[in-house]
């Protein structure tokens, strides 16, 4: 899990190196005019052990560590490092063949190491770079375990190399390089050193040395020893890449304040030696100067002030794994919460929508009550107005029959029998004529009238004075 960058831009960094004989903790804060170093804490191992714990933060005087991401970095000593070239430029490629390198890289098995790499770009055309770091697992593990517990959030796992180059990358450490051969760098820490050399950058060698500060301190024999180791591992360099001239040698860490060292190395090498101050530089108003006599703050001082360049995670699985079961605990545990809030909203919802309902149905239920004995009143008048209009429709309905039946009825019409049938309506006549003629323009007549429908002539029988007809008709009910 690597740091994002332009989350910690304009916050603290902190990188802390678990050594075996010190502690070593740098903050660093990023900001636009580049990093400054605020903070820089040496302990003893042995006095760390003591105070590692719940109380740790407090006793380092470090209260403001809340949210602050840390780098740890592993010293080169707990780490094998290789540096080879692979003839691909596809990243997905070039982990299938660091896979398969690592079973010839160590002797250890898949489940007893953690390992990552950092890539480069490499003077061969159509190869890359790559420096692989394997750490044994139980290293790891207990190394992030005792910086976890002490209350630090660790966010990265990786080696003080991998931060000693992303800090020369990022210019906070001010190593200079030239354009063309190589610059080979001594590391010195108090009891292990570190010999990388560079060619514009791209590492193309890497020894742990045994040799320290307390050790080049002890007497001149020491030193002498040093010389040699020094001398021998350059001269493996140059049989390895005899085309990659070593043109200096920059000493960092505890030696770069050893004009002697200096002096003594380039005579027995016969070439260039430098001393590296960009360290001083950048953190003079922190550095506890007793302390750096011994130590060297390289790979955590890059580490902090150049986060963005880190590659290397060696955080073992379990520990990742353990961590994602955490995040993904929590994620649930954040959905059941919002869930239980959204039930709990809905709910009120629900339960005000109810409420308004009820209040709403009580209320027209009161007005009902109220409006009651009016409504049945106004029922009652209209049942009453309706049975007085039928009647007064039905007592109108012969006379206007009637009125109409006399108006079409011609001179020498006799009738016998008038039915009315209200409820059908229907009309029957029964009578009798002068002639037949009479009953045509009778039958003629009623058909002209608006008021009968459907006039039909039943029944005719001539006789010699009269014709008897029965004729039937419909009629339109009207109101008045």
């Amino acid at each position: 899990m690597k740091i994002d960058p332009n989350s910690v831009f304009g916050k603290s960094v902190v990188a802390i190196e678990p050594g075996a004989e010190w502690f070593k903790l740098v903050r660093v804060t990023r900001g636009p005019k580049g990093p400054v170093v605020d903070k820089i804490i040496l302990k003893r191992a042995e006095e760390v052990e003591g105070l590692a714990g719940p109380g740790f933060l407090k006793a380092l005087g470090l209260t403001d560590m809340a949210g602050v991401p840390v780098v740890v970095c592993l010293s080169r000593q707990m780490v094998n490092v290789r540096l080879f070239d692979l003839p691909s430029g596809d990243p997905q490629e070039i982990a299938d063949m660091v896979d398969l390198q690592i079973a010839r890289q160590t002797p250890y098995s898949r489940e007893e190491i953690v390992f990552d790499y950092r890539l480069f770009r490499s003077d061969k055309d159509g190869y890359t770079r790559v420096m692989l770091v394997i750490a044994q697992t139980g290293v790891a593990r207990q190394k992030y375990r005792v910086i976890e517990e002490s209350g630090f959030q660790v966010g990265l796992l990786t080696v003080t190399t991998d931060g000693w180059l992303s800090g020369l990358q990022a210019g906070a450490i001010g190593f200079s390089q030239p354009l063309a051969g190589a610059v080979a760098y001594w590391d010195v820490d108090s009891a292990s050193s570190e010999l990388v050399v560079l060619s514009q950058g791209i590492p193309l060698f890497s020894r742990s040395i045994s040799t320290g500060m307390t050790h080049l301190t002890e007497n001149d024999r020491q030193v002498e020893r040093c010389v040699q180791e020094i001398g021998r591992a350059l001269e493996t360099f140059r049989n390895e890449t005899p085309a990659v001239p070593v043109t200096s040698l920059v000493l960092s860490g505890a030696a770069g304040r050893l004009p002697a060292l200096a002096t003594g190395l380039q005579v027995a090498l016969k070439m260039e030696v430098t001393l590296a101050t960009g360290i001083e530089r950048l953190a003079a108003d922190q550095l506890p100067a007793a302390e750096m006599k011994v130590v060297s703050l390289a790979g955590v001082l890059g580490a902090a002030a150049g986060v963005a360049g880190l590659q290397v995670n060696l955080t073992p699985e379990s520990v990742l794994l353990r961590k994602a079961v955490i995040n993904k605990a929590r994620r649930l545990t954040l959905l059941a919460i919002l869930v239980m809030a959204l039930s709990a909203l809905l709910s009120l919802f629900v339960m005000s929508r109810i409420d308004r309902q009820e209040t709403y149905l009580a209320e027209l239920t009161r007005m009902t009550e109220e409006t009651k004995p009016r409504a049945e009143k106004i029922a009652a008048m209209q049942r009453k107005v309706a049975i007085v209009t039928e009647r007064l429709g039905s007592r109108m309905i012969p006379v206007k029959v009637l009125a109409e039946l006399y108006a079409v009825t011609g001179e020498g019409t006799a009738y016998s029998a008038i039915e009315i049938a209200d409820a059908a309506p229907q009309l029957v006549l029964r009578g009798t004529t002068e002639a037949l003629a009479d009953t045509v323009r009778l039958v003629n007549a009623m058909e002209s009238s608006p008021l009968f429908q459907n006039v039909k002539s039943t029944r005719t029988e001539s006789g010699k004075d009269r014709t008897e007809f029965e004729v039937t008709c419909e009629f339109e009910r009207k109101r008045p």
